[in-house]
């Protein structure tokens, strides 16, 4: 899991520390504190799934972009959408090292989500300690490249379990500077294994690639759905849960609610807390299967 998180100019953040994670961990401050630029910056790290080569003049470090999360969501997109922010960088990644700093960087990835079309790179996480660049000409310490766009900052851990992420998306950099960066240290969960749950999901609709994906590979999931919910409410009428797509949209799904002596009703037809509650765990479930 990770252990800490150090941060610099990501959104509110300029300069900020979190030692000692624990497997559950509370975030508690007043309003713009920065809780949720530390998650938006876990969740961005622990999502970079797509191997890449990061080259800077001669040195190489292994690195990953940006893949796909539990419901299959491109996180970049997550995280402007959540800020009402369009990304700035399209499909050049060439072009946006060379606006970040034209000192000769580069950025090779391997297996693109689409293959054969361009790859759009906001973000990266580069590996310093990796025993495949162990006798090519890659350098201990990223901050001697960085250290003029970035500031001083330690990147020159020694344990292998630390990843360094750089950031482009200007808009949802601190006082929009262009850039910004975070060192996380422990082990990352795998992209596919990673949610990120906030208002925004509970009032939108699942996605159905990824309904079908887990009917598929999590035993008994809406049935396990129905019992956590009926046990949440303590509801006494017995009923199942099934998912329909939309008319309007093929590409999501909404989820019913179907007693056994009533009509089944969607559950955007209940309370907020009900469709909150059911919107969380039906990701959740099938996250705890398959973790």
């Amino acid at each position: 899991m990770i252990e800490s998180i150090h941060i610099k100019n990501f959104r509110g953040i300029q300069d900020g520390k979190i030692d000692k994670f624990s497997k559950i961990n509370l975030l508690v401050g007043p309003n713009n504190s920065g809780k949720t630029t530390v998650l938006e910056t876990l969740y961005l790290t622990n999502t970079h799934s797509n191997e890449a080569v990061f080259e800077i003049e001669k040195y190489k470090y292994r690195s990953f972009t940006a893949g796909r999360d539990l419901l299959g969501n491109d996180p970049l997109d997550v995280i402007c959408a959540k800020h009402l922010k369009k990304s700035n960088y399209g499909p050049s990644v060439g072009a946006m090292l060379k606006k970040w700093n034209s000192a000769g960087f580069s950025l090779t990835v391997f297996n693109p989500p689409v293959l054969e079309s361009p790859c759009r790179v906001g973000s990266c996480s580069i590996a310093e300690h990796e025993p495949e660049f162990k006798n090519s000409n890659s350098k201990n310490n990223l901050a001697d490249f960085i250290g003029s766009s970035f500031g001083d900052f330690e990147t020159s851990y020694s344990d292998k379990d630390a990843l360094t992420t750089l950031f482009w998306e200007q808009q949802l950099t601190y006082y929009q500077s262009g850039e910004a960066t975070w060192v996380t240290k422990g082990i990352k969960p795998c992209a596919g294994n990673t949610l990120f749950y906030d208002v925004s999901l509970a009032l939108d609709h699942l996605p159905f690639e990824f309904f079908r994906k887990m009917l598929n590979i999590v035993p008994g999931w809406t049935h396990k759905i129905a019992n956590s919910f009926e046990r949440i409410f303590q509801l006494k009428r017995k009923f199942n849960v099934t998912f329909l797509q939309l008319q309007h949209n093929l590409s999501q799904t909404q989820g019913f609610i179907a007693p056994e002596d009533k009509i089944a009703l969607t559950i955007d037809d209940y309370g907020d807390g009900a469709r909150s509650a059911f919107k969380l765990l039906t990701p959740l479930i099938a996250l705890s299967e398959l973790a």
